[in-house]
């Protein structure tokens, strides 16, 4: 699920349960708010770098990274901005399912003959 922090800035879980169906209800706004929790892009941003990172240690790639292409602009505003831009694929058009509240990456790992 998508890291966030609450109204004074600390890191919590996004509330998910029956009632929001485990939270896919949930969606953001263009802001990356939903009631009082904002999308923490900080953390999106060092996760997605850190599995890269992890990924190319082991001779491997992330394919693409799927999230809200409405979205993605806050990650360019955090301190991975660069290495995004050079290393990870977004995805450019919205999927069937918005990806606001979750993320997926896909990892390029070849088969083994």
């Amino acid at each position: 699920m998508t890291p966030v922090v609450n109204e004074k800035g600390q890191s919590v879980h996004l509330p998910t349960h029956v009632f929001n169906r485990f939270g896919y209800d949930i969606e953001f706004d263009k802001q990356g708010r939903f009631e009082q929790f904002k999308i923490d892009y900080t953390a999106l941003a060092a996760h997605i770098v850190e599995l890269h990172k992890s990924a190319t240690a082991k001779s491997y790639d992330l394919w693409r990274v799927i999230f809200a292409p409405s979205l993605q602009a806050g990650l360019y505003k955090t301190k991975y901005a660069d290495y995004l831009k050079e290393h990870i694929q977004f995805s450019t058009k919205p999927s069937w399912v918005r990806h606001d509240e979750h993320y997926h990456v896909d990892f390029l790992v070849p088969c083994e003959k």
